[in-house]
């Protein structure tokens, strides 16, 4: 009697294949857009800042060091706080940003 013939499924066809797949396309596309949307400005803090360079890290603490959680482009207006930690300015939503590539939109309090 012959050996039996087994065939063996590839491997992409198995729901685990499908979910690291689901997993890797999904990091993919957060990493594409951007991480995490960063507010923009209101004026509902009474500090409106315009970013002066071409790409401007947002982070999650005051340090260069703190986890880089979104970026701002040359133009763009965020409403800030008055607070500023080792050159870190806090924004509205409590992320910070080097506060030298910031300038104050006139008539706002930026104090």
């Amino acid at each position: 009697m012959p050996p039996k013939l087994t065939l063996k499924r590839p491997s992409y066809r198995s729901w685990t294949f499908v979910l690291i797949l689901g997993v890797v396309l999904a990091t993919v596309a957060l990493i594409e857009r951007g991480g995490v949307e960063v507010a923009r400005a209101d004026g509902s803090t009474g500090c409106q800042l315009e970013v002066t360079t071409d790409q401007l890290n947002v982070r999650a603490g005051p340090a260069q060091e703190a986890e880089l959680i979104g970026t701002l482009a040359r133009g763009e207006l965020v409403d800030g706080t008055r607070e500023v930690t080792d050159g870190f300015r806090e924004l509205e939503d409590g992320s910070f940003v080097a506060d030298q590539f910031l300038t104050p939109v006139p008539g706002t309090d930026c104090g």
